[in-house]
């Protein structure tokens, strides 16, 4: 029998409830007071290898996060009275347990070296329980601790034929290893979600590996999609049911904006003052709240944005509202440039306005602020930007190129 050592003294564990617990590596040794007249007590306290929400009672699965009060006070008098027996998949005896975050749970009788129960903190196994009840209320079957072909998922998401295994990721990992654990869920049909606690392991939005950053609040657990911070639980309810997405682009289903800079230029050859203009960019918001940018500025270009109908119409009105003519835009050769491209010229003289000196100019006028900023709305439809796509109410952007 293992002994039990009480300053001098040697007692069997069954003394203290422990005749059935073996002293092994997994234990470690405890120091509780001393009762007042007594002596101090040196007992073995063991080192729980997890924490599971999954159990067998008496040939039944029962997940915990799902129970009621009344069902779990009702199981607890059960057990205790040995009306019912728990047994973990593992095949250990095991005894009901609520943790300091409230979170129902079971635990190994026996202290072991179990393998299918990793060490797990309070906080993984809350996460895990905001999963699964998340899971349940989006309407979709939640398994935690689930087994496959080379995987063990923290909870497991069904929904007929379509399944999701999300995991806590609470301690480090390499990208490497994300790769490889994502690509046995792939090999099963499962689509991966990891939350992860360090952001710097969330990596640029890739379709293949979903992670997003997750971080203890106030009011419980949050998880940051894109630009959207909202509860695990809200997360878990879009992803399953659609609302968070992968998209290429940006898109709204109107053109973007281009953004465009109309500026006085007096011809050097006549001293004529003329209007000429810029488009800086184009930007484009998604019903998400993305917004994505493309920055179009180049100089000897044979198609420029300067020269579409939307913007010269536009920058004709300008022109006419301030009291100035329009430069002349069209095809000109340039020995500079080594040809012919799309160039401003001054509509009383003709004089060539070659685009670096353009450019200067522009840039000068920015930054003194004397340049006239409108807003067009002439660009693309949609604006290549990788992200994932959270829906608020108005849908997601558009997921492939028109």
């Amino acid at each position: 029998m293992t002994q039990v050592c009480v300053r001098g003294k040697e007692l069997g564990g069954a003394q203290f409830g422990l005749a059935a617990m073996p002293l092994g590596d997994s234990w470690r040794r405890h120091r509780t007071p001393a009762a007042p007249g007594g002596s101090e007590i040196v007992v073995p306290r063991p080192n729980y290898v997890g924490m599971p929400l999954l159990a067998v009672i008496d040939d039944r699965r029962v997940i915990s996060s799902l129970l009621s009060d009344r069902e779990w006070q009702t199981l607890r008098a059960d057990v205790r009275s040995g009306r019912q027996t728990v047994r973990l998949e593992c095949g250990t005896p095991a005894y009901l347990r609520t943790s300091r975050l409230g979170v129902r749970h079971f635990v190994h009788q026996y202290a072991s070296g179990c393998l299918d129960h990793q060490k797990e903190t309070g906080q993984h196994l809350f996460a895990k329980h905001v999963v699964v009840q998340a899971a349940k209320s989006a309407g979709w079957s939640a398994e935690p601790e689930a087994r496959g072909n080379g995987w063990v998922a923290d909870v497991l998401a069904s929904n007929g034929e379509r399944k999701t295994a999300f995991e806590i990721q609470w301690s480090t990992q390499t990208r490497a290893e994300y790769e490889r654990r994502q690509a046995r869920y792939a090999g099963s049909g499962i689509n991966g979600v990891w939350f992860a606690r360090r952001e710097r392991d969330v990596p640029y939005p890739r379709h293949d590996l979903p992670i997003f950053h997750m971080a203890f609040a106030e009011n419980g657990l949050t998880v940051t999609v894109n630009q959207s911070t909202m509860t695990m639980a809200d997360a878990v309810v879009a992803l399953l049911n659609d609302r968070i997405g992968f998209r290429e682009y940006v898109a709204n289903g109107r053109p973007a904006s281009l953004h465009v800079s109309c500026v006085d230029y007096p011809c050097y050859r006549c001293n004529k003052v003329s209007m000429i203009w810029d488009v800086d960019r184009e930007t484009i918001q998604g019903p998400c709240g993305t917004t994505a940018e493309q920055h179009t500025g180049t100089i000897w270009a044979k198609i420029r944005p300067e020269a579409e109908p939307q913007i010269l119409r536009r920058a004709n009105i300008e022109a006419e509202r301030i009291g100035l003519s329009s430069a002349t835009l069209g095809q000109r050769y340039s020995r500079t440039a080594g040809g012919s491209y799309t160039a401003f010229s001054c509509p009383n003289c003709d004089a060539l306005f070659g685009d670096w000196f353009l450019r200067s100019h522009m840039l000068e006028a920015r930054t003194a602020g004397a340049q006239l900023d409108l807003m067009v709305p002439a660009g693309r439809d949609r604006i290549s930007s990788p992200h994932w796509c959270v829906d608020t109410g108005s849908g997601l952007c558009a997921n492939s190129a028109g």
